[in-house]
């Protein structure tokens, strides 16, 4: 893969939509958890981290025909992540590149129809034959952005742009995971607080016109990908060291030491146990100050936004230069796990 680069970045997360804003929260240990009766009124609350309703500005269709709740949430979601954006963004046509939700009971929530509501809400310039939908959840972004990277080098265009969107808002999704004692909850030692979020990042190679002009933000590493047969639900075997694997493969190309580590746990176990295997793998990789930052404990699980989320925050550390080079893990319920680098741009 050519190396590719990060141009501009939109996020929308429970604790807002200023990258700088949103990690300053973080580090102050500032968190989203509320409790909500997403259950249903005989139910207990439980522990939910939402975006705040006046966040929520998208003027939808008035008529969404075909969409479930829970897509008419996303679009929601991902139109007031973009609002405004599209007057900014290159005027060619762009492929989009959209990591989402894991399936766990419904079929993909992001069709063509989702897109094309999308592109007329947002007046966002689409290309819609060579946009594509990766629907693995938390390490959706990693995959989307391999393929993004393999696009561009095979095709010559200069940018893609790529997001991810998730949320829990669904009873029927929160349902299922309470039944499988997956929520966190009074009495609870095992479980996580779902949440919700948007990201969309703006890439290029370097032959576009934002590289060529030294305008790019942060360059990517080429992202590590492998799958966990011991998953959240599988019958297999579970070691934890796969995530440790692609962590130490992302980590080594780079070549230089790694100073700050974004981790996909989210309070369950299982994803705490492979997290620090991947820590104790990592050491001869890591810069002796290396700090570790994990999302979910102030924004809750934001699943397939996850991945850009966390590159929109690493790269506010590295323009503040608090970082240089940072890396990004990811793991997904049903088994993909991913690794990525994104460092600083030298502009000597």
């Amino acid at each position: 893969m050519s190396r590719l680069y990060l141009c501009a970045n939109r996020i929308l997360t429970p604790l807002g939509a200023d990258p700088a804003m949103v990690q300053a929260a973080m580090d102050a240990g500032l968190s989203a958890y509320q409790r909500c009766p997403l259950l249903g009124r005989d139910e207990p609350e439980i522990p939910f981290a939402p975006i705040p309703d006046d966040a929520l500005d998208a003027t939808l269709p008035p008529t969404l025909p075909g969409l479930s709740p829970p897509q008419k949430r996303l679009l929601t979601i991902a139109a007031s992540t973009l609002g405004g954006w599209a007057a900014e963004l290159p005027e060619q046509p762009l492929p989009l590149y959209l990591a989402g939700p894991e399936p766990y009971y419904q079929p993909p929530l992001i069709t063509r129809q989702f897109i094309d509501h999308l592109t007329e809400t947002t007046g966002l310039n689409i290309d819609q034959r060579h946009s594509r939908y990766f629907g693995s959840g938390r390490c959706a972004a990693i995959e989307a952005i391999q393929a993004a990277g393999r696009a561009l080098e095979a095709s010559g265009s200069p940018y893609i742009l790529l997001g991810g969107i998730d949320t829990f808002y669904d009873p029927r999704t929160l349902g299922l995971l309470q039944r499988d004692f997956r929520l966190a909850g009074e009495g609870s030692f095992d479980g996580f607080v779902p949440g919700e979020a948007a990201g969309f990042l703006l890439l290029c190679s370097a032959d576009a016109p934002h590289a060529q002009g030294g305008a790019m933000l942060a360059e990517l590493g080429t992202p590590s990908l492998a799958f966990e047969s011991g998953h959240v639900g599988s019958e297999q075997p579970y070691t934890a060291e796969v995530l440790a694997d692609v962590c130490r493969q992302s980590a080594s190309a780079l070549g230089e030491l790694v100073d700050t580590v974004y981790s996909p746990e989210n309070g369950e176990l299982h994803y705490h146990r492979e997290l620090s295997v991947a820590w104790i793998r990592l050491q001869n990789r890591l810069a002796s100050n290396a700090s570790l930052h994990r999302p979910a404990e102030h924004l809750g699980d934001t699943g397939a936004a996850y991945g850009v989320v966390a590159i929109a925050l690493a790269n506010q550390r590295l323009q503040s230069q608090e970082s240089q080079h940072v890396l990004i893990g990811a793991s997904s319920d049903g088994g993909p796990r991913g690794a990525l680098t994104l460092s600083a741009i030298n502009r000597s």
